[in-house]
């Protein structure tokens, strides 16, 4: 009866996680549909699948296009954000072969 309390238990916690995941990636979803221009570390993690530990060492190494105003939030403009993952395309074995 313990292991199947533990187990529910753990279920509701993976829910509950998922839901809160759910939840901030709608919220970046209704951004870039209203126009909003820019995300935050944590809104970009999001919708990157990356950890805000991996946002910042992309920003500390120049990697990813980032805003800093005032010296204070860190800001990603969407549309730079969309172009760098784009600019991070290869080409498939198919294309390789017909540029040969």
């Amino acid at each position: 009866m313990d292991e199947q309390k533990n187990i529910n238990a753990a279920a509701l916690r993976n829910l509950e996680l998922l839901n809160k995941q759910v939840a901030e990636l709608l919220q970046v979803q209704r951004k870039a549909v209203s126009g909003y221009d820019y995300l935050n570390a944590n809104e970009l993690a999001d919708l990157l699948g990356e950890s805000i530990k991996t946002i910042y060492a992309r920003v500390h190494n120049r990697q990813i296009p980032f805003y800093k105003p005032g010296g204070k939030i860190l800001l990603f403009k969407l549309d730079e954000i969309r172009e760098w993952i784009k600019s991070g395309r290869h080409a498939t074995m198919d294309e390789l072969r017909q540029n040969v």
